[in-house]
């Protein structure tokens, strides 16, 4: 029997997603009908789906290296529309112990302030609370916060699709090589098609 889907889906917030964003990803919106197929695909057939999000406090360290964004509470830490599923579950880095729920929420959304979101303390329980799982991964940045995500995945021995129409790099050169780093990590590469047939 196949291992079944959880979906990744990485900071398709309004501050990287929208053009007036405060640290947009080039072309990002491009990517956006794709993200919503599989997002609709997900609710569907009951595929979990949990997502990273950058939740900053206006002082961030973070913002000596990036321009200020995803502030929390600010319009541009909002997950786009398209990404946004009804009944999901917040986890903050605050958040105490996760208990899996008796009913699993269509969408986890797991907070971090930094580009890994295995440093929610909650990550690793959440992944454990869902058991074995193949993780469809996309979202922005390709070099960035997708590739650290793709990358503890795999550390953890978790078997990794990453949705390559689906995904959105700063730059031609740091996606490539980002690209390049997460297949010799044993990463399979599959279209927004290719999941949703």
């Amino acid at each position: 029997m196949a291992t079944p889907l959880a979906f990744y889906d990485v900071d398709t917030q309004m501050d990287f997603m929208d053009p007036a964003g405060q640290l947009y990803v080039p072309r990002a919106e491009e990517i956006i009908p794709r993200l919503a197929r599989l997002m609709a695909y997900a609710r569907q057939r009951n595929i979990p789906v949990l997502s990273s999000a950058d939740a900053h406090a206006p002082d961030d360290p973070e913002f000596t290296i990036w321009p200020p964004h995803c502030v929390t509470g600010t319009p541009g830490q909002r997950r786009i529309r398209e990404t946004s599923l009804p009944g999901a579950l917040t986890l903050t880095m605050d958040s105490g112990p996760f208990l899996p729920p008796a009913t699993w929420p269509p969408q986890i959304i797991l907070e971090k302030n930094v580009y890994e979101t295995f440093a929610n303390p909650n990550f690793d329980a959440v992944l454990e609370a869902l058991g074995p799982r193949r993780y469809v991964v996309f979202g922005v940045a390709t070099e960035f916060c997708v590739r650290a995500d793709v990358l503890a995945l795999r550390q953890r021995n978790k078997p990794v699709e990453l949705v390559v129409d689906a995904i959105q790099a700063i730059t031609e050169e740091g996606g490539r090589k980002a690209l390049e780093e997460m297949a010799a990590a044993e990463v399979e590469f599959v279209t927004t098609a290719e999941v949703c047939d």
